[in-house]
């Protein structure tokens, strides 16, 4: 197994766990190796981890993207979602409600 394998399977672990300290030191040394021509089954080998860390990493993007809407969402306090007679929708809230802030 190459440095370039490791790396790679260090970067899916931290994907999947979430480790974005990790991800940030796990990307200047992936940066950094120096490729080499290989064989056959070694570039199909990396090929196909780099593919998976990318489907993980556009996951992990979509998640983050998920979490703040979210969060934005909670921010605005609650609203009851409807839609109007031409489809188009419609948030109302209640008057005179704050959304809740910790002090």
């Amino acid at each position: 197994m190459t440095q370039l394998e490791l790396l790679l399977d260090q970067t899916a672990e931290a994907l999947l766990s979430g480790d974005l300290a990790a991800l940030s030191r796990l990307a200047p040394l992936i940066e950094a190796i120096d490729l080499k021509p290989t064989d056959r089954p070694t570039a199909e080998r990396l090929w196909t981890k780099a593919e998976r860390n990318a489907r993980l990493l556009e996951a992990a993007t979509r998640g983050v993207k998920s979490a703040g809407l979210r969060v934005a969402e909670i921010k605005r306090g609650p609203t009851l979602t409807t839609y109007d007679a031409r489809g188009h929708k419609a948030l109302i809230a209640p008057k005179g409600l704050e959304p809740t802030r910790r002090v």
